[in-house]
């Protein structure tokens, strides 16, 4: 099941919902955050955004993702929570139908009724760690063990489809600002090969095939990472030593 879960903050205080409401609820007695499921085919941010709505009446214009929250719980489907915090919102607050929404100040969060999980990410909230996986594996109310990674999200990946031929011709350009180093190594990549299938309509210039035929060339397929705050300069450099009039690039 996949899920949504938000901590709504100021400078001082965190917006918590007491889940008091409804009848058979796994987090009845306890306090959590904003959350909800995804509707089908609906984006991670689209979902905390609209779920915010709905249970608080604030409109979030950003929410930061923070982490995935895996939570595990006897022999029930595991949920798949996307972890957000968020700052900037707007509003009035309104009644929730799920239980009590009550501004809590953070430093008497602890003091509240929370899952024993929920009390190590809120932790990574406040101390601002970096994305993380954590695995919440409970027998009832009790947390019987967790896992928990940090994820280096400084670094943008690229996907490059291109003739085998100018791989180095992008090496080269991107070693020109050094984005293909890592630690004590440079021009580091890989290299997968692919087929490649369009077909050329009026008005193209391609570099290979013919206008209104469809074309299967052998092709690579480029995969590294740069440091994101490059990724701009990394993009340009590529269309820049690609051959193709409209390059395939994919930017993960």
């Amino acid at each position: 099941m996949l899920m949504t879960l938000c901590y709504m903050e100021t400078e001082n205080s965190v917006l918590m919902l007491y889940r008091n409401k409804k009848k058979n609820d796994v987090n009845r007695g306890k306090w959590i955050g904003v959350r909800g499921k995804l509707e089908k085919n609906e984006k991670p941010e689209n979902g905390i955004i609209r779920e915010i709505k709905e249970e608080t009446g604030y409109t979030a214009n950003r929410c930061e993702f923070r982490g995935i929250v895996v939570f595990n719980y006897n022999e029930n489907p595991s949920e798949y929570m996307y972890l957000y915090t968020c700052e900037d919102f707007y509003g009035k607050l309104k009644e929730c139908n799920e239980g009590e929404l009550k501004w809590i100040p953070k430093d008497e969060i602890s003091n509240l009724n929370l899952w024993e999980g929920d009390r190590i990410f809120l932790d990574l909230i406040g101390k601002n760690s970096p994305f993380f996986y954590l695995t919440l594996n409970y027998a009832n109310d009790n947390l019987v063990s967790h896992e928990l990674e940090f994820v280096d999200r400084e670094y943008t990946v690229f996907e490059v489809f291109v003739p085998e031929k100018y791989i180095q011709v992008i090496v080269d350009e991107l070693a020109k600002y050094e984005l293909l180093r890592e630690g004590c190594y440079n021009d580091v990549f890989a290299v997968i090969d692919v087929e490649g299938h369009w077909t050329s309509l009026e008005g193209a210039n391609p570099f290979d095939g013919k206008i209104g035929k469809h074309s299967v060339v052998k092709e690579k397929l480029m995969r590294f990472r740069v440091k994101k705050e490059y990724k701009e300069l990394a993009n340009y450099l590529i269309k820049k030593a690609h051959p193709y009039e409209v390059p395939v690039i994919n930017i993960l």
